[in-house]
């Protein structure tokens, strides 16, 4: 096949992947300057009598009309060419030069939150433009998002065409089809029994996720056997909102999960602080080697993974800024000399300005009432700090602030305690 002029136009120079349903070419278009390279998916139907040919052929048509408004995406191959040869299908596909998210989630390595949320958020954009042309990618993984190189986006390969011919072609023909479209462990039970759903694929990369946040395949996680939920929060340390959202990604029902890409990116959006890249990291330029690839549709070069600052350390920050009043409260009742109140009184507004540029810049680990915290220091501050004329109502109105509000942070610490 290598050196074959397909169409008089596609020369094939590398065999990409080959299988029962197709095969996949990196080819050269003779008939553009600089002969620049494509991705040519050759699709051959299993049966060649004229009846499936022409069911065959609807098909693949159809399938062509939608990769065609489907390329209209930044994140997704566009459809250059497609045609009929000696009975086989041809798509002609823009070539994603860049690296499979596979090669990114080593065994073993857990990603932090941000980088979950920052690949989360990047694929939901591309789905909910693909659901909302009614169309179900059926195969989400790691080896169908590629990880472009000079962005850094990552672009949702493989729709999958060649078996959703072959599938409604036997459907058609009244043959069951033996054999559901999807990878095991990123496959929910609805798809698994022939009958996807939108929110397939929103389980699909819930799986990614909980692959990413634990170092662990989704086929090696267990399921609770009354339920069939995958038990995997044991397996790593996650906040409890982002581990809500990705547990409502993969619940056993899809009832019981999220009902489109957008739901999810709203619930996701709350996590992320306003000041936080919206998008991955680019990785660093490094020396490039083209590779074959074990996917259908790319050509896959060696990169680092992104790195993203972890928060844990602003969660301990303000952990402990929290209980702040208690300190405050403490030193105005034991101690009353003019040095320790006006050293209390630049603290709590230090503090007070801390906690609400925190709160603005990582709203991710902040929650509501932090902002009346930081309110109240730097009220209490001020009043201290000016107490030196009216020593005791200015005392006495921070140690009532101070109180109050030491209570409330007890409160809320055993009820967070309580829900976790």
């Amino acid at each position: 096949m290598l050196g074959k002029l397909l169409d008089g136009r596609y020369k094939v120079i590398q065999v990409l992947s080959a299988g029962g349903f197709g095969e996949t070419y990196i080819v050269e278009d003779t008939r553009r300057p600089g002969n620049p390279k494509c991705v040519l998916k050759l699709l051959k139907p299993a049966i060649s009598e004229p009846y499936y040919l022409q069911v065959a052929r609807r098909l693949f048509n159809s399938e062509a009309e939608i990769l065609e408004q489907l390329g209209n995406h930044d994140q997704i191959p566009r459809l250059l060419a497609y045609f009929e040869e000696n009975q086989e299908f041809c798509l002609v596909q823009e070539l994603i030069v860049g690296h499979p998210l596979s090669t990114e989630m080593r065994p073993d390595e857990c990603w932090n939150e941000n980088q979950v949320i920052q690949m989360l958020q990047d694929v939901l954009g591309v789905l909910e433009f693909v659901h909302s042309y009614g169309v179900i990618h059926r195969d989400i993984k790691p080896d169908n998002l590629i990880r472009r190189d000079y962005d850094g986006k990552l672009v949702l390969i493989d729709f999958g065409a060649v078996k959703q011919m072959q599938t409604q072609v036997a459907a058609d023909s009244q043959i069951a089809a033996t054999v559901a479209i999807g990878t095991p462990g990123y496959m929910p039970a609805e798809q698994a029994q022939g009958k996807p759903r939108h929110n397939s694929d929103i389980y699909a990369l819930g799986m990614i996720a909980i692959q990413a946040l634990t170092g662990i395949l989704p086929s090696q996680l267990q399921e609770n056997l009354e339920t069939g939920e995958v038990v995997w929060q044991n397996q790593t340390q996650v906040s409890l909102r982002l581990a809500e959202v990705v547990q409502k990604m993969v619940r056993y029902h899809y009832r019981d999960r999220y009902q489109s890409a957008t739901e999810v990116l709203q619930d996701l959006r709350q996590l992320l602080s306003p000041f936080a890249p919206t998008q991955p990291s680019i990785p660093p330029v490094g020396t490039y080697t083209l590779t074959q690839s074990p996917t259908p549709a790319s050509d896959f070069l060696d990169h680092s993974k992104p790195q993203v600052t972890s928060l844990s350390f602003l969660n301990k920050v303000l952990s402990v800024i929290r209980f702040i009043p208690f300190v405050g409260a403490a030193g105005l009742f034991l101690f009353k000399s003019t040095t320790w109140v006006i050293l209390l009184g630049v603290g709590l507004a230090a503090f007070g300005a801390s906690l609400f540029f925190l709160r603005s810049w990582y709203s991710n680990v902040a929650r509501d009432y932090d902002a009346i915290f930081a309110v109240i220091f730097c009220i209490c501050g001020i009043l201290l700090l000016f107490q030196s004329q009216y020593v005791k109502p200015e005392i006495q109105i921070s140690q009532f602030l101070l109180a109050g509000i030491s209570i409330f942070s007890a409160a809320e610490c055993i009820h967070w305690r309580g829900n976790k």
